[in-house]
């Protein structure tokens, strides 16, 4: 059967009350309220879809750009604008003013290029006295029009945003954000103690911090600058921003290649048409919100690999789904036990065409709690498990997607296997270490030069393009932090039983070759197993073709709850 994909449903709202100001300061009065926002958006974002937002404008956002955080519009000239006009909040004095959006993306970084037509107004000892600029994503899909609060009272959360907050401390050409501030004090929270350019987060107007959550950084880069050179000159302000396509952070948007997110712009002009001499204060500003949100589609060209993707408009196929609950207390030791009230998917993994494995049947089940993916997958099969041979053992995979066109057959068409879709992510076990031995990433050292291996015992994060273009993932970004023990029913080689594989990983790692997982989100999963014992009589046990899988019955969607 064919499903309607699944998409990062991100909203951008309108900035409201206290969306500026000093930096890393609410409003009077304002109380830290992270967890009881945690509740309130878990509580309301899973119904949550594009369908129930009002978008104004979609903005094409293509990847395998080449662009200079400088100030510099110029290398902007190939990726298409959007014309936006920003307007005054309902009742506020300021004049609305005619902006252009841009918004790119590298395999590893989003760009944004936000220009506002208005005169140059910048006191380097009064930032209300200079214009300002800030970009606003939703984290939680449901977040509401006021910051994450309901617009009639601003005071009702329906989730948490994620704000790029840059008031002008730092002079035209100067680069700003936490990306530009080497080694500085606040260097693991979102401040910007230089040029007060913050990673900020929100659930109403007043309740807006710089994230300095356990997650918290600020990665933002940014540089301004303007057409005239004398101040009240007219003329275009140029903000040029950047910052990773995934953080890690939980209180941050995480932007994906083939899906969408919602954004919004706002601008403050310290000129006031009602005759203050003050500047601007928190809520005078203008914003693209007014007339809806501005929806950026993130395309999935790819530096270095685009040249072998095929795209495709054909929706993906969903063979079964499965639910992961939150708020779930799993510990990772290979013992079933605490997996007792999470409802389970039963299959039957078949064979690779043309392989002479035999079919196996197999239960997985997905669960999570606010920070960890928790994963158990047990398979119908005897005990084999040779210390000094892998292929001799019994082995495992684990594959999610990435892009959005990716087929199940790790990202190749299944027909020829080497024309590339999309990249899928793959966490890969090979049992070199015995049972009840903690696995991966997170608990063994990775090697040199690999940081997607696990170099004691073989519990590996890889990616694919294709079934003959699969690496352990050592981009930029990578690491491995996938925690997995296995265990078996049978004491005895050969005897009959169950696997069971029990794995971890967070659900956001920051790295654009794994799959990111958000809770009121679905992904796509695929299962594999390789066994030893082969039906054709041979005794030098599994090659990599010699596999049984559930990806023939498509693909398994995961809904996080």
């Amino acid at each position: 059967m064919r499903a309607k994909r699944v998409l990062v449903a991100l909203a951008a709202l309108p900035l409201l009350a206290t969306a500026c100001g000093e930096s890393g300061s609410g409003s009077a009065g304002a109380t830290t309220t992270t967890a009881a926002v945690t509740t309130t958006a878990a509580a309301t974002t899973t119904a949550a879809t594009f369908s129930d937002q009002p978008i104004s404008q979609v903005i094409e956002a293509p990847g395998g750009v080449s662009i200079t955080v400088d100030g510099d519009a110029s290398d902007w000239a190939d990726i298409p604008a959007t014309d936006v006009v920003l307007k005054p909040i309902t009742d506020e004095p300021p004049a609305p003013h005619d902006a252009v959006v841009k918004v790119a993306h590298d395999d590893t970084n989003a760009y944004v290029l936000f220009q506002v037509d208005d005169d140059l107004n910048w006191n380097p000892e009064n930032t209300n006295l200079s214009g300002a600029a800030a970009v606003e994503w939703t984290i939680d899909p449901g977040a509401g029009e006021a910051m994450g609060a309901l617009d009639v009272d601003r005071r009702t959360s329906l989730g948490l945003v994620d704000i790029w907050h840059w008031e002008l401390e730092c002079a035209t050409g100067v680069r700003s954000g936490g990306a530009a501030v080497e080694g500085h004090a606040d260097a693991t929270g979102g401040n910007d103690p230089a040029c007060n350019f913050d990673d900020e987060y929100a659930s109403q107007p007043d309740v807006r911090e710089d994230d300095n959550t356990q997650s918290g950084e600020n990665s933002l880069l940014g540089v301004w600058t303007h057409s005239a050179s004398v101040e009240d000159g007219a003329g275009t302000w140029t903000f040029e921003m950047s910052r990773p396509l995934n953080t890690g952070d939980e209180q941050d948007a995480v932007f994906t290649p083939g899906e969408s997110s919602l954004m919004n712009l706002a601008y403050w002009d310290p000129d006031r048409p009602d005759g203050g001499t003050d500047g601007w204060d928190d809520d005078y500003h203008v914003v693209s919100a007014m007339d809806g949100w501005l929806q950026v589609n993130w395309g999935t060209e790819t530096g270095g690999g685009s040249d072998h993707v095929t795209t495709t408009t054909e929706e993906p196929e969903i063979g079964s789904t499965i639910d992961a609950p939150g708020g779930v207390s799993i510990t990772v030791d290979g013992d079933p036990a605490d997996w007792a009230d999470i409802a389970g998917l039963d299959m039957t993994l078949t064979p690779i065409t043309g392989e002479p494995a035999e079919p196996r049947e197999a239960t997985v089940k997905v669960a999570h709690d606010d920070t960890t993916a928790y994963l158990l997958f047990q398979v119908q099969d005897d005990l084999n498990w040779n210390p000094e041979n892998t292929k001799r053992s019994g082995a495992a995979a684990i594959e999610w997607q990435i892009g959005p066109d990716a087929p199940e057959h790790m990202g190749a068409e299944d027909d020829a296997r080497d024309t590339s879709l999309g990249m899928v992510d793959i966490w890969h076990w090979e049992l070199e270490c015995a049972t009840g031995v903690p696995s991966g990433g997170a608990v063994n050292d990775a090697g040199t030069g690999d940081p997607g291996n696990d170099a004691v015992c073989n519990f590996d994060d890889e990616y694919a393009n294709s079934t003959t273009d699969r690496s352990d993932d050592n981009s930029a970004t990578a690491e491995n932090s996938l925690t997995g023990v296995w265990t078996h029913t049978s004491s005895v080689e050969n005897g009959p039983g169950t696997w069971t594989f029990e794995m971890s990983r967070p659900m956001q790692t920051g790295d654009s070759q794994d799959a990111q997982f958000t809770a009121g989100n679905s992904s796509l999963m695929a299962t594999a197993y390789w066994d030893p014992d082969r039906p054709d009589g041979g005794n030098e046990g599994w090659d990599d073709d010699y596999h049984v899988v559930s990806a023939y019955d498509g693909w398994i969607q995961v809904n996080w709850l």
